[in-house]
């Protein structure tokens, strides 16, 4: 490229000398300035040509800084703790272990005790309202009964205690032993070895962390604040009834039967989903711990294995190339140079 600027740079100095000398006929005048003419879209060509291939080798000289970031950061990752990061995976599978297993048990409790509830709710309306004065069952309640029936019903689904805010408090209390093994999974050697790796690795892993935290905080520590997520199906399955007793006549005592199990049924379902999902969220960042820890001992075992020579070559050669990268830059700057003037 160099050289056809400087061909046109030539013809132009030709050209240009050509049409000072007085003794050159008007006609060769006239071609030396149509042909200077001719060659400005030459010289438009080569500036925008130049330009972008400037823009591009930037991104080449970054990738260099990258492989020269990553060179520096082997021997940082090969003197790294070996037996301290085999100990704190060996912790964390523990800890992983133990999460699923407080899971069961504490899913099985929060189950439990929310069942006693329900069924407790439930019987309270049966003695209200379907036990007569004589401690005798109704079979059915008919209309002046059914209105009150239906009003003590109502403020479990009204907004302002939407979802019954006593089951959410039992499936949140159950959820605290899961919440202090989380709080002990520690995070100081992992972020001494994320410290350890080139810039690149370090801020997209600890972008990826910072989001496992975050989501782990914003779920987890504050299961209590988070109501409406614990029993998202309760208020649907209770209005349903409310609305076909609301338009027929009386309501069966087979019918407040069937309201117990299938209610019930949606908060058994709603709060093995919630246990669930909290647990997946917290295993899947221990998941997440271990491989990255993995990845680390995998670079460190191949780091470890290196030979001076190996290292000494690999610098070399990022060395010539930055060098080749920049004789093409300074190449491209003489081409840029006359248009800056």
């Amino acid at each position: 490229m160099n050289e056809y600027l400087k061909a046109f740079q030539k013809i132009n100095q030709s050209s240009t000398q050509l049409l000072t000398n007085d003794s050159k006929s008007l006609e060769i005048k006239q071609a030396a300035t149509e042909l200077n003419k001719s060659l400005q879209p030459f010289y438009k060509e080569l500036q925008e040509s130049a330009t972008r291939l400037k823009s591009y080798l930037q991104k080449s000289f970054e990738e260099l800084d990258y492989a020269d970031a990553v060179w520096d950061s082997k021997p940082r990752i090969a003197a790294a703790p070996k037996a301290e990061i085999w100990e704190h995976i060996g912790e964390l599978s523990g800890r992983h272990f133990r999460i699923q297993k407080l899971s069961r048990q504490c899913k099985e409790e929060a189950l439990k005790e929310a069942k006693r509830y329900w069924e407790d709710k439930v019987e309270t309306l049966k003695k209200k309202w379907f036990i007569d004065k004589n401690s005798q069952m109704k079979e059915k309640i008919g209309w002046g009964d059914k209105d009150g029936f239906i009003k003590d019903i109502r403020p479990e689904v009204h907004y302002a205690h939407f979802p019954l805010p006593e089951l959410s408090t039992i499936t949140a209390n159950s959820l605290i032993p899961i919440h202090q093994e989380i709080n002990l999974i520690r995070l100081e050697l992992i972020l001494e070895c994320l410290k350890l790796l080139d810039w690149k690795l370090q801020t997209s892993l600890s972008k990826k962390l910072e989001l496992i935290v975050s989501e782990i905080e914003a779920k987890l520590g504050n299961s209590e604040n988070n109501t409406n997520k614990i029993i998202p199906g309760f208020k649907d399955s209770v209005r349903s009834h409310l609305v076909n007793w609301e338009k027929w006549g009386d309501i069966p005592w087979n019918e407040l039967v069937g309201f117990k199990k299938k209610v019930w049924s949606t908060i058994e379902n709603d709060i093995s989903l919630y246990f669930d999902e909290q647990v997946k969220l917290a295993t899947h960042a221990i998941d997440e711990a271990i491989a990255f820890y993995s990845d680390f001992l995998a670079k460190q075992e191949r780091y470890q294995q290196e030979t001076p020579e190996q290292k000494e070559t690999e610098k070399v050669w990022i060395k010539q190339q930055r060098e080749e990268l920049q004789r093409v830059k300074q190449g491209l700057e003489e081409i840029l140079n006359p248009f800056s003037n």
